[in-house]
């Protein structure tokens, strides 16, 4: 049998006590006070040892329940007691009930009920729960007594005003009144004040804040982990001295750090909210002068908003930091507003007092270096709704960016921002990626839908910080594995994927990068990183290091991604068509139609249609081109009179220089004049030539020329053209069109046709009235021919694939090739050698 063991039970519980008016109960001092024991059979009845009171004393008293939690005094009005007992007795048992009025004896009768509410209640303190002042007597009363000796309790009860002194009472009563009056003046100014519309906001704030327009904000985060140390402690001075430069970049929107007094210098541990000139970073009216600047500028403003939590500037009796002042000294009406105590903390936090309302939500974040903010409670909603609107309608923020927002629900932003109206919000929303044996999981849509549904939370009022698409970047970027830069249904892997228009893009912060380097993006990755955001979805956010310290040249190729993006024109929520994604490559086009063009990785991504896109920035893994545009007009000029000799000299250096500058195509037809008879001996020429091989045809263009003698030169070429037609042999091996020759044989991009995808084919042979016959990367021929064979391939003029499908010539552009729409839209140009 196995042994037992005593097991003895030490119980820490709540004590109870009396305390009264004489010194036997305490002379109102609880820690003097006369205690109360119980035990098993007696509970929950307590009893105390006998008090030696005076006889014929009045004696006022109430009961205190002292514990962890601290003291808790017996609510209303103090309780009287008549010790008056005969003189042949010696002892006197009263009894009472907790919460309820009255004293009792032994034998259950009301010996001095509770004290009479009347004039003399002006005299008398009450307690407050949780309050632990010392109760004083101040009241006045007397014994009466009838002609047998007993008291009368009617007239005992009935305060005595003879005592009373009138001009104490009306002079107290009259104080009493002009405090009433003050607290009620200073009421309606708050309520005035909290509800007035700001003309200062409309003169300085209006232009920009109403005008919000997510497809063109840039966001720089202006500040880094050790900012705080740097230009003497007014680091908004640093920044004010840059805020022209950063605007000429091209940044939108600026991000600060948090404004309020904080025990960290960093200010992410906020204690006096409204104090400002406590801050690590400057005073107060440095911040409002740098609001100023950038507003002059257009610039918006985000102030950090860390509400999370909060330090206490006190202690309460237990030595918990749990004592909250606002800081706010210059508005008398604001005074009470953000002075919290331990009600103002969640429910089990360890700076709790047990006096708050609600415990933290289940899905709530820890944070334990400071007290943690009950949200749900009324008086914390009102005072940090009026401190926001203090921060916009004063101050002159214009946004606000919510700091560790998985610590508390998203639906009190979603208040917040109803309440404050900024221009734009967003959420730190940092919560953890999934991870396997193998690394970061390729499917990341259980962290992304975390943050679509905080953004639905908020009832779309606040945006998120992408922070999918971050860590899908850096691990893409960082083991050169680009195919995780799309999903399994071709979109982005991240916010931008499924709600790009809440979804703000970001390569570092304070917290992932700078000195702390939570989670940083690889070094020599950054610009690379940058390309991404830049091009794609969503609002992008620059951090100051890569802006600001790592170099003039770092800072220019971020501003030359800008200036793409803004040229671009792309919305927000622009569409991605991902062509490529694997380990060595990452191929997007984004926007509809396409805008830019980006390429990601080590292998070349090859050369997309020059008439279509342009070059943009490029450097070490990436590569960017922007749609052109406007094409620029090519002069359509008659050749100068002279010899033909010259004529034609001339036309070739015009058709050699536009080829060397490789500009727009035009989408109009353009067709380079020539008189007839110098086509003519263009084309004896051509035949002379033992390098080319002989022409299939030839087709002359219609000459425009002055005067009457146009009709009979084109009739001229027309005539010759027929003839040559009927002589020409039907073996061939090149063809000119509009002075643009296609040669079989040769290898190069100048004989092959290349679509906007990026795919060459390759020129083979001439088949039937010079259609043109190439083969396409994967083995596949496709024809093009010309619906009129009596005159020079122009607008108009089909051609025909061997799947069937017809493309319509659309142009040409400056060096002859030849453009091509088809069905789908898409364009395709065939690139040709130069007769010259």
């Amino acid at each position: 049998m196995a042994s037992t063991v005593a097991v003895t039970f030490n119980v820490d519980c709540e004590e109870v006590f009396v305390v009264g008016s004489h010194k036997k109960l305490g002379a109102w001092d609880v820690t003097e006070a006369l205690p109360c024991t119980t035990s098993a059979a007696m509970f929950p009845r307590w009893k105390s040892k006998a008090a030696k009171l005076p006889n014929g004393s009045r004696i006022e008293f109430k009961v205190v329940i002292r514990g962890p939690r601290g003291n808790r005094w017996e609510h209303g009005e103090n309780r009287l007691l008549q010790v008056d007992v005969p003189r042949n007795s010696e002892a006197k048992m009263v009894s009472l009930t907790w919460g309820q009025a009255g004293v009792k004896d032994a034998e259950g009768e009301d010996i001095v009920g509770e004290l009479p509410t009347t004039a003399g209640e002006f005299f008398r303190r009450t307690s407050s729960p949780g309050g632990e002042k010392m109760m004083q007597k101040r009241g006045s009363r007397h014994l009466c007594r009838g002609s047998n000796g007993q008291v009368n309790l009617e007239m005992t009860r009935t305060p005595s005003l003879l005592l009373i002194n009138f001009e104490k009472f009306n002079a107290e009563a009259a104080l009493h009144e002009k405090e009433l009056d003050a607290i009620e003046e200073r009421a309606q100014l708050n309520k005035l004040q909290r509800k007035m519309k700001s003309t200062h906001l409309i003169e300085r704030m209006a232009k920009i804040t109403d005008t919000v327009d997510a497809s063109k904000m840039v966001l720089l985060q202006g500040f880094n982990w050790e900012s705080w140390r740097s230009g003497g402690g007014d680091w908004y001075s640093v920044i004010g001295k840059r805020v022209q430069m950063l605007h000429d970049i091209g940044f939108t929107d600026l991000w600060l750090p948090p404004c309020s007094q904080s025990v960290a210098p960093q200010g992410y541990l906020p204690s006096q909210l409204f104090n400002l000139d406590g801050s690590k970073y400057g005073s107060q009216t440095a911040l409002e002068t740098l609001l100023e600047k950038c507003h002059k500028l257009g610039m918006r403003v985000l102030a950090d908003i860390v509400i999370n939590h909060r330090c206490g500037d006190k202690q309460d009796s237990a030595g918990r930091w749990n004592q909250f002042s606002s800081g706010m000294t210059t508005r008398p009406s604001f005074e009470g507003v953000g002075d919290w105590g331990g009600w103002a903390v969640t429910l089990g936090d360890q700076y709790s007092d047990g006096s708050g309302m609600h415990a933290p939500g289940k899905s709530d974040g820890k944070f334990d270096a400071a007290p943690d903010i009950d949200h749900r409670n009324p008086k914390v909603q009102d005072s940090i709704n009026i401190w926001l609107r203090w921060l916009r309608l004063q101050v002159g923020f214009d946004g606000w960016r919510f700091d560790f927002a998985k610590g508390y629900g998203a639906e009190f932003v979603g208040q917040y921002c109803t309440k404050s109206h900024p221009a734009w919000a967003v959420g730190e929303l940092w919560t953890d990626m999934h991870y396997d044996h193998h690394g970061l999981c390729y499917n990341q849509d259980k962290h992304r839908q975390a943050l679509v549904d905080w953004v639905n939370a908020t009832g779309k009022k606040s945006m998120a910080f992408d922070f999918t698409t971050k860590g899908i970047l850096q691990e893409a970027c960082r083991l050169t594995q680009f195919w995780r830069l799309r999903d399994c249904n071709g979109k982005p892997p991240g916010l931008i994927g499924w709600l790009p228009g809440y979804a703000v893009t970001f390569i570092d912060n304070h917290d992932t990068g700078s000195t702390q380097r939570h989670w940083p993006f690889p070094d020599d990755k950054v610009m690379m990183g940058y390309a991404y955001i830049l091009t794609h979805p969503g609002i992008p956010s620059v951090f100051w290091d890569h802006i600001m310290d790592w170099g003039d040249e770092h800072r220019k190729k971020v501003a030359a991604l800008l200036k793409a993006r803004r040229d671009s024109g792309i919305p927000v929520d622009a569409p991605v068509n991902i062509q490529c994604a694997d380990d060595t490559l990452y191929l997007a086009e984004i926007g509809q139609p396409p805008a830019l063009r980006v390429a990601l990785g080590p292998r070349p991504a090859g050369q997309p249609d020059m008439n279509y896109w342009s070059h943009g920035p490029n450097g070490h893994g990436y590569r960017v081109w922007v749609k052109r545009t406007a094409a620029p007009q090519i002069e359509n000029k008659t050749v100068p009179r002279g010899s033909p000799a010259m004529a034609f000299a001339a036309a070739m250096r015009r058709l050699t220089l536009v080829h060397r500058r490789r500009v727009a195509r035009s989408i109009a037809v353009t067709l380079v004049l020539i008189a007839a008879s110098i086509f003519l001996r263009l084309r004896r020429r051509l035949r002379d030539v033992s390098t080319f091989p002989r022409l299939l045809k030839i087709r002359a263009p219609l000459v425009h020329a002055e005067g009457t003698a146009s009709t009979e030169v084109a009739a001229t070429a027309a005539s010759e053209v027929t003839a040559n037609k009927q002589a020409t042999p039907p073996e061939v091996a090149c063809a000119v069109h509009n002075f643009a020759m296609f040669t079989v044989g040769e290898n190069d991009f100048g004989n092959g046709v290349r679509y906007t995808c990026g795919e060459i084919g390759q020129l083979v042979e001439f088949v039937g009235d010079g259609d043109l016959i190439v083969q396409k990367s994967n083995g596949k021929m496709a024809c093009w021919y010309l619906t009129n064979a009596e005159r020079l391939l122009s607008a108009g003029d089909s051609v025909k694939y061997v799947c069937g499908e017809v493309a319509t010539v659309v142009g040409f552009d400056a060096d002859g090739d030849v453009i091509v729409l088809k069905q789908g839209g898409r364009k395709a140009t065939w690139f040709a050698h130069k007769c010259a």
